[in-house]
């Protein structure tokens, strides 16, 4: 066993070590508006029964080989207090989301000054429906994802299959997909990093971003909701509690070994703290 634990801690090293890093990249926060819920779906067996307003959080990558995106948020048509026309209503009881029409990706991306059809890259962190609503905004664009996520998406198991909404993605089929078995360099710079994080989902992927600037962001995703969570909080929602925290802890040790810092998918102070009108560098 102790060499898959040596091997183990190389793969945290080489994430941490530096590389010839690309210059000119900019990331931006945006929200895909809120999600009214219960804490218990986030905090498992605390605190349930408390309702909790939290954002959904999205990013845009300027890098110099191509603008990317990393989840796409709510679909469109939930904007606007539409949800049970198009989630459903068991689904809007449970996650209600608070959204309007310019806070969906294509108006954040045209705010910043880009348009959808400039998009090269999307990458997913999983197909749950506040994460993947809106990969029908981008038909021309590379969609980059873990390639078990893309099997549990078309044929989720019967108790995940709730937050896998079929008509957000049902016209993909013909998509350019890049299908990841594991961690990815998707420019060869080591500026930005996709890290198999599975747990939450079965192929669930966060993203390590390295700026010129302000060092290196670890994009969580749903691999921590929020700091309860990498505080030792299980999730409330995954599936596979061993993974989930095995893929915490992995997080955790490249963020020290890196200097940097992790921001949360859903994570209410820690996104108000953050600017959103301006890149990151």
């Amino acid at each position: 066993m102790r060499w898959r634990h040596a091997l183990y801690a190389l793969s945290v090293l080489a994430l941490a070590a530096p590389a010839a890093q690309a210059q000119g990249i900019r990331l931006y926060q945006v929200s895909s508006g809120n999600l009214e819920l219960d804490k218990g779906w986030f905090t498992a067996m605390k605190d349930v029964g408390k309702k909790i307003s939290v954002p959904v959080a999205m990013y845009v990558i300027d890098h110099p080989r191509g603008l990317t995106v990393f989840d796409t948020g709510n679909n469109v048509e939930v904007s606007d207090g539409k949800c049970e026309s198009y989630w459903g209503k068991g689904l809007c009881g449970a996650f209600y989301p608070t959204q309007k029409r310019d806070e969906v990706i294509d108006k954040q991306l045209e705010k910043l000054g880009y348009r959808a059809d400039q998009v090269k890259y999307v990458i997913y962190s999983h197909f749950h429906l506040d994460h993947v609503g809106n990969i029908e905004m981008f038909p021309n664009a590379t969609h980059v994802v873990q390639k078990e996520e893309l099997k549990t998406a078309w044929w989720p198991e019967k108790f995940q299959s709730a937050a896998f909404v079929l008509k957000d993605y049902d016209g993909t089929r013909d998509y350019k997909f890049m299908q990841l078995t594991g961690d990815f360099d998707l420019f060869g710079d080591g500026s930005v990093l996709v890290l198999d994080t599975k747990g939450h989902t079965q192929g669930h992927q966060s993203l390590q971003v390295k700026l010129p600037k302000t060092g290196t962001l670890l994009l969580s995703a749903d691999a921590i909701y929020s700091a309860e969570n990498e505080a030792g909080a299980i999730p409330g929602i995954t599936w596979s509690t061993t993974h989930s925290m095995q893929s915490i802890d992995r997080l955790k040790q490249i963020r020290d070994a890196t200097q940097g810092q992790i921001w949360y998918s859903h994570g209410a102070e820690q996104y108000a703290e953050h600017q959103h009108d301006k890149p990151y560098e």
